[in-house]
């Protein structure tokens, strides 16, 4: 096997979480030659990192789309790895690589009762592990760690938003694409507080799309943020989280994106899994294991019982708790 490609474009904790299976293919194949296919916006996740000779932009015009990347590729590889499992990923694959292998999270009539509603949680085994059973056709057992090297420019930017700020820093992270995901922002703001009082600083970990979450946390703080990290991109995020003394968060990407970088992520779960989605060691999830949890792969708008009892019923005071404990 001398060419392998990778394909990985979204989201931002699924493609750290697909660097999981970068080491043990490397141990497969030590001579091949590795490339990656993701989007704009995580490509600075995957550039740089040891043993990516390549990496291609997705995007969606004419010149970048899945149309122009999978003739650009087209026969250049032995094995094309689809971890996306989507028609683009699957169109790429098949011109790039005459052997495929594919990450299938749903059997065909799984796939089929999703679609009228019915999308059944996947919880036997951790996300990383479920990417590592699509390569055993290739040999491979198990998946390594994940992995992230900011470059030495996002270790500059987020330098400048960090550098002497007092320690020991903490991030609290308010938001995730999916609402059912997002623990109250008020009760993170009393967590933020707290640790504040114990003598850390706080820093807010947000993207742009959590504009709403990320105000209601600075109405309720009453103890300042000493910095702001919304303004970085992917890869001066990675360097900043890799600056923090501990990530509190939602389920959402940034806490596999600490993980990768060496920082523990407190992770607030609600309708998704800890098994799946659990953060790297030495991070923790907290759950309140009622029986209606997991009750979705993803999060959704609504809690599918009207109550949202997962997350509406957890205190402050358990979070504070592990934060305290993961902070010594």
């Amino acid at each position: 096997m001398e060419r392998i490609l990778i394909i990985r474009y979204s989201a931002l904790g699924d493609v750290v979480l697909a660097t999981s299976l970068l080491a043990p293919l490397r141990d497969r194949f030590p001579r091949a030659q590795i490339e990656w296919v993701t989007s704009a916006a995580c490509a600075p996740l995957v550039e740089g990192l040891p043993g990516i000779s390549a990496v291609h932009r997705l995007g969606r015009g004419p010149e970048d789309g899945a149309l122009a990347l999978a003739r650009r590729l087209r026969g250049r590889f032995d094995v094309a790895v689809d971890l996306q499992g989507k028609l683009k990923s699957a169109l790429i694959a098949r011109a790039a690589a005459p052997r495929r292998v594919t990450f299938a999270r749903r059997t065909a009539a799984e796939a089929l009762r999703a679609l009228l509603g019915h999308d059944r949680p996947l919880v036997r085994a951790h996300a990383t592990a479920l990417y590592a059973e699509a390569l055993r056709p290739l040999g491979v057992a198990a998946p390594g760690r994940t992995i992230v090297e900011p470059s030495g420019e996002a270790r500059r930017r987020a330098g400048a938003l960090l550098g002497g700020l007092p320690r020991p820093l903490v991030a609290l992270a308010p938001g995730a694409t999916w609402a059912t995901k997002r623990w109250d922002p008020r009760r993170l703001a009393e967590v933020g507080d707290a640790l504040h009082g114990d003598g850390c600083a706080l820093v807010l970990c947000a993207g742009p799309g959590d504009a709403a979450a990320s105000a209601t946390l600075r109405a309720a703080l009453r103890a300042p943020l000493a910095a702001d990290l919304t303004p970085l991109d992917v890869g001066g995020l990675a360097a900043a989280l890799g600056e923090v003394s501990l990530l509190v968060t939602n389920d959402t990407g940034p806490a596999h994106l600490a993980g990768a970088v060496g920082t523990p992520a407190l992770v607030v779960f609600g309708p998704t899994s800890p098994i799946r989605w659990g953060p790297a060691p030495p991070g923790r999830a907290i759950s309140l294991g009622l029986d209606c949890q997991p009750c979705s792969n993803h999060g959704g708008e609504r809690c599918p019982l009207g109550h949202h009892r997962c997350l509406a019923d957890l205190p402050a005071a358990t979070v504070l708790a592990a934060a305290r404990e993961l902070l010594r």
